[in-house]
C-alpha cells in the first residue's frame, strides 16, 4: 500500500537516503518541517495532522491512541522500508508511541528514535489535565515561544487559526497515558535547548529507559523551540546517528 499523502508530506526531493518521519509540535503540521531537506542523508517525510493548515477544516484528533493508528496506517509500505522517527515536543510523544505501534504490528524496528523537547511519557505530571481558556492558551504560547506574536494574536481570524488546532492537541496530550510494556530496541536520540525550563536536561535523559537499544543524548543552545536557530547542528546530530544504523 503506498503512503498516504493526505497524512504525509514528503519534504524536498529523494537522496537515496532512509525516510526521518517527522512529527510535530502542539498546534504545528507538516510545514514546521520546512527546509528540512537542506542536507543529503536521508529523505525528511512530515507528518500533517488534521485541523491545521491545508487540514484546517477537519477536526483536530484529541485521541492519542487513535492519532497513533491514524499515522502507522497512512505509512502504508513505507514502514517495511529503512525509516527514522523525530517528534518535537509533543511529536516526541507521539513519535515513541508510534514506535510502539510499529513494534506491535510486526513492523521493522525504526533506524532511530529522535525526540526533542519533551519529558518521556513515564515521567508526565499525572495532574497535568485541565481546561484551557483562550487567554491560558496564549500565555501557554508566549511562555513557550521567544518569537514575538503579538501582531498573529491580535487579528481573530489568525488566532483562531493558531488556537484551534493547539487546544486539540493540547487535550491530545493531557489525555496521553503511558502503558507500561516491553521497552523498545532502538537506538534513540533525545535533545533538548539548554534553556527549556518545560523540558530540564535531566529530565530529557530519562528517555534512555524506555530502549534497550544505544542511547544519546544532545543540549542546544536555546530555549523550547530551539531549533529552529540549531536547525543545521540538529540536522548534523541525526545524519550522524543514523549513518551508523543504516547501510544501504
Amino acid at each position: 500500500m503506498t503512503p498516504d499523502p493526505h497524512w504525509l508530506r514528503p519534504v524536498g526531493g529523494r537522496s537515496g537516503g532512509p525516510v526521518l518521519l517527522c512529527l510535530p509540535h502542539a498546534g504545528a503540521g507538516a510545514f514546521a518541517y520546512a527546509g528540512w531537506d537542506r542536507q543529503d542523508a536521508f529523505d525528511v517525510v512530515a507528518v500533517q495532522p488534521p485541523g491545521r493548515e491545508d487540514r484546517f477544516a477537519e477536526q483536530p484528533i484529541t485521541d492519542p491512541e487513535h492519532l497513533v493508528r491514524e499515522i502507522a496506517d497512512a505509512l502504508g509500505d513505507l514502514a517495511e522500508q529503512p525509516l527514522a522517527l523525530f517528534g518535537h515536543s509533543l511529536g516526541a510523544l507521539i513519535a515513541h508511541d508510534l514506535a510502539r505501534e510499529l513494534d506491535r504490528r510486526g513492523a521493522p524496528d525504526p533506524l532511530l528514535l529522535a525526540v526533542s523537547g519533551h519529558v518521556p511519557p513515564h515521567r508526565l505530571d499525572p495532574d497535568r489535565a485541565r481546561d484551557r481558556s483562550d487567554a491560558e492558551l496564549v500565555e501557554h504560547v508566549r511562555e513557550l515561544d521567544d518569537d514575538p506574536l503579538d501582531d498573529v494574536l491580535a487579528d481573530p481570524e489568525w488566532r483562531a487559526m493558531l488556537l484551534r488546532p493547539l487546544r486539540g492537541d493540547l487535550a491530545l496530550h493531557d489525555a496521553h497515558t503511558h502503558r507500561p510494556g516491553p521497552r523498545l530496541r532502538v537506538p534513540v536520540l533525545a535533545l533538548t535547548g539548554a534553556d527549556d525550563d518545560a523540558t530540564p536536561a535531566e529530565d530529557t535523559a530519562a528517555w534512555a529507559e524506555l530502549t534497550e537499544g544505544p542511547f544519546a543524548h544532545r543540549v542546544h543552545p536555546g530555549g523550547h523551540f530551539y531549533l529552529r536557530a540549531a536547525r543545521s547542528a540538529v540536522l548534523d546530530d541525526l545524519a550522524h546517528h543514523l549513518e551508523g544504523a543504516w547501510r544501504p
